[in-house]
């Protein structure tokens, strides 16, 4: 637990539809409240970045300087915004994915990126440059996210070590196999299908689908 830590980069109230501004700032709430409470255990800081601090840049410097502390051989990022296909909506501004992995490449200190786990919409979109960037492994969903309030604390509390997995690390593919479950998903994306057209929240996974909290 010493060598690790977590940071959630956590804004949704600010944009996104604004039919839904209450739903998002509860989840925005839950978002950090749910990790801290099942995983503040399992790392030695966990760094969150909420409104205005989850600025673009504010955010590389925050990696930059995370990654650049030597204690710290595993860093894993929870990132919990608005996407597009290969963009993500920071507090501040709309970015290409491409471009903020070539930033984090550039700022990078000690490449002690593990996991991202990304519950924004089209988060598979923005998989394959967070691995550019230095990260092992990267979780997100194909198209509108919309299945967060069964999957996260799932998620959040196996991947901390619950049940038999206290003492055996479960994977992350093992994890998404109990966390994202086709029924309850079925059931969040036909009620997010009231509001928005391209909803699938299956979470596929990049890199390396063997990896565990301790590995």
């Amino acid at each position: 637990m010493e060598q690790r830590v977590l940071l959630i980069v956590n804004s949704l109230a600010r944009h996104g539809d604004g039919r839904l501004k209450k739903l998002y700032r509860f989840i925005e709430l839950a978002g950090v409240d749910t990790a801290v409470r099942f995983l503040s255990a399992h790392y030695r800081q966990i760094y969150v970045m909420r409104d205005s601090q989850a600025g673009c840049m504010e955010f590389i410097e925050k990696l930059r300087s995370i990654s650049g502390n030597r204690q710290n051989e595993a860093v894993d990022l929870f990132l919990q915004l608005h996407g597009l296909p290969g963009q993500l909506q920071f507090f501040d501004q709309q970015v290409l994915t491409s471009d903020l992995a070539g930033w984090i490449s550039e700022t990078l200190g000690n490449n002690c990126l593990r996991l991202l786990y990304n519950t924004s919409c089209y988060g598979d979109s923005h998989s394959e440059d967070f691995l550019q960037a230095g990260f092992r492994a990267a979780v997100g969903s194909l198209k509108i996210n919309a299945s967060a309030a069964t999957e996260y604390p799932v998620f959040c509390r196996l991947w901390g070590g619950a049940g038999f997995f206290r003492k055996n690390n479960i994977t992350v593919k093992d994890l998404l196999a109990k966390a994202d479950l086709a029924g309850p998903r079925w059931i969040s994306d036909r009620l997010a299908g009231r509001y928005f057209k391209e909803v699938d929240s299956r979470k596929i996974i990049r890199g390396d689908a063997r990896l565990t909290i301790s590995s």
